[in-house]
């Protein structure tokens, strides 16, 4: 009966090998093999709980059986118990390791663990059992992604292709690289060929939606929603994406009813409690806050759903008063990004000195009089959480400012210096003739649309770019740079106090805030010595206090004259892409200047670290 019942389930007859599994249990309750069997058909079936209850008892029988630690995984993730299904499916490994499949659930696993390195070695051992496991190049190519590595994720990708072409997951992780580069024509297309090819998945139509927001087409990323929901009409991620983008052109009530919507239909779906929690001039009910609570409690979450678990409560506790309380979940969220992604303060050390140092010798060799000539590119650059999105909104608001929101275009250009020296970015720069340097210019203004172009003016506010003021200065000789800033302390704990990326090391810790912020602090001292002018230094307090002044100082600096709507920024109609979307829709607000005096007796780490003048 046990083989019939499997050549059943193998040929698709789920029901006939339900029944023979269930008549070998009558007649012998305990047979482990009948017991693992079943619970892999139930979690097939969509019966994970089930599945949970027959494996248990297999395993009770012999612990030792490496299929059942198997199956039991699987049944665990579609539980959302990934840490229990973590472990059993290194239990399964651990015993035969000969079974490529495993390795690769393994890794999956693992990724919805915030473990991508762990998962790259698990698919590795996968690939080195069968090379032409397609399914698992393309997970690994979602593990580089994550990790950063996306030149060999796209490696990986094109591999899983050359094996499967038709494999939509492949085409929709290429899709995932392009957007996190910002190269939005080419995710567009691998995102629609993943919908073609797998038109019953609303996977790629919802990140189809991203990349259609992230190219500045909100009616399009709205269409692709409503494909996904014709689809699947109670998908949390595709009411958790639609809410997003309401937000961000400036519909908070739309927004609102869409997280709603989406944490109705997956309660435990915290990223979208965070983004309801923390839209400005919403006050979070007694019950929303109640179910945060209960969630709190409950054990086997993934981090990344525990850590904005912890950011929406602590934003809750804050809107009530509760400093003490919010911050010790503040404290919990960040401790589990640093743990996984700790900061390296001699790495960020050793970075910055060399971007200088190369800037040095290329400024001693050319002057001012190198790069591409365009006056048209404007960079707002800064710490996050410093006003640049308010000073972007601001200048997009000008009839000659076109506002291109956060790019990795600077990015993406500096890093073509390897492809010149041979050298990682940014050894040998400073050996770059004048044509490279034009070159690398130009290369950077190919990648803004044609729209944008006819501006008289295009702002790219990505803050980080701080760090490469000075070859971007030299790549561009006619680009102009607007510095944010505010109070030190207030800076570093705004940044504290939201869900920064693994990416972004520094923002998890107290301690590594004072560092890195004094590193940012002293680079900008020395690009304002080497490139004299060329950057205007705006504080983020002076804005808020008098911002037509403040105004008139940035339209001074790019020479433009002075247009009143430029005063009512936040009725300006773009798409904002940033966190502080429902923030910059609003008139300017004073309220947040001081928030961090509230949780002064906490900020001790920080205070000691920071080696930069308080009034800044």
């Amino acid at each position: 009966m046990l083989r019939a019942g499997l050549d059943a389930q193998q040929n698709g007859n789920v029901r006939q090998a339900e029944r023979l599994y269930r008549q070998v249990l009558e007649s012998d309750s305990g047979n482990r093999h009948a017991l693992n069997l079943l619970g892999a058909l139930c979690t097939n079936t969509e019966r994970s709980e089930e599945a949970v209850g027959y494996i248990t008892r297999a395993l009770a029988i012999n612990d030792a059986d490496p299929q059942a630690h198997a199956n039991i995984g699987l049944a665990y993730k579609d539980l959302g118990m990934a840490y229990k299904a973590a472990d059993h499916l290194a239990e399964s490994v651990r015993l035969d390791p000969s079974k490529p499949v495993v390795f690769n659930n393994f890794g999956n696993v693992l990724r919805l663990l915030d473990q991508p390195g762990k998962a790259i070695r698990a698919y590795d051992r996968a690939l080195r059992l069968d090379g032409r496991f397609a399914e698992c190049w393309s997970n690994l190519a979602a593990a580089l992604n994550e990790s950063g590595q996306h030149e060999a994720g796209l490696r990986a990708a094109a591999r899983a292709l050359e094996l499967s072409p038709d494999l939509a997951q492949a085409h929709n992780h290429i899709g995932d690289i392009c957007l996190q580069r910002a190269r939005y024509d080419d995710a567009v297309a691998s995102y629609r060929k993943a919908a073609s090819l797998s038109p019953g998945s609303t996977v790629a139509l919802i990140n189809l939606a991203k990349a259609y927001r992230d190219r500045d087409e909100p009616e399009k990323a709205l269409k692709a929603l409503h494909r996904a929901f014709e689809i699947e009409p109670g998908n949390p991620e595709a009411y958790h994406v639609k809410g997003v983008l309401l937000e961000q052109m400036g519909d908070r009530e739309g927004a609102a009813e869409q997280f709603k919507s989406a944490i109705r239909v997956a309660p435990e779906m915290a990223i979208s409690h965070y983004y309801l929690a923390q839209m400005k001039g919403r006050r979070s009910s007694d019950k929303e806050f109640e179910a945060l609570n209960s969630m709190w409690d409950r054990e086997g979450m993934t981090p990344n759903n525990r850590m904005y678990l912890a950011f929406a409560i602590a934003r809750i506790h804050e809107q009530r008063g509760n400093f003490d309380e919010a911050y010790k979940f503040l404290a919990a969220a960040n401790r589990s990004k640093a743990a996984v992604k700790p900061y390296d303060d001699a790495d960020s050390a050793r970075y910055i000195d060399a971007i200088v140092e190369a800037t040095k010798k290329s400024v001693e060799r050319f002057g001012g009089s190198v790069g591409h000539r365009d006056t048209r590119p404007v960079f707002v650059v800064g710490m996050p959480r410093s006003g640049t999105s308010l000073t972007e909104q601001i200048l997009a608001s000008h009839s000659e400012v076109a506002g291109a929101g956060e790019l990795s275009f600077a990015f993406d250009t500096v890093r073509r210096v390897r492809t010149i020296t041979g050298n990682k970015f940014p050894g040998d720069m400073e050996k770059l003739s004048a044509d490279q340097f034009r070159e690398l210019g130009a290369y950077y203004m190919s990648r803004h649309f044609d729209e944008y172009l006819s501006s008289r003016y295009v702002v790219d506010k990505s803050p980080l770019n701080f760090q490469y003021v000075g070859p971007l200065a030299l790549m561009l000789p006619g680009a102009r740079f607007v510095h944010c800033l505010r109070h030190p302390a207030a800076n570093c704990f705004a940044i504290h106090r939201i869900p920064f990326d693994l990416r972004q090391t520094y923002a998890h810790s107290l301690e590594a805030l004072g560092k890195y912020y004094t590193r940012y602090w002293n680079l900008m001292q020395q690009w304002h010595e080497l490139f004299p002018g060329r950057i205007l230094d705006v504080r983020y307090e002076d804005t808020v206090i008098d911002i037509e002044s403040q105004v008139r100082r940035m339209l001074d600096f790019l020479q433009l004259p002075f247009e009143a709507q430029v005063l009512n920024f936040h009725e300006t109609k773009r798409l904002v892409k940033t966190p502080s979307a429902s923030q910059v829709r609003e008139p300017i607000y004073k309220d947040a200047l001081a928030l961090w005096k509230n949780y002064s007796q906490h900020l001790g780490p920080l205070m000691e670290n920071l080696r930069v003048p308080m009034h800044a």
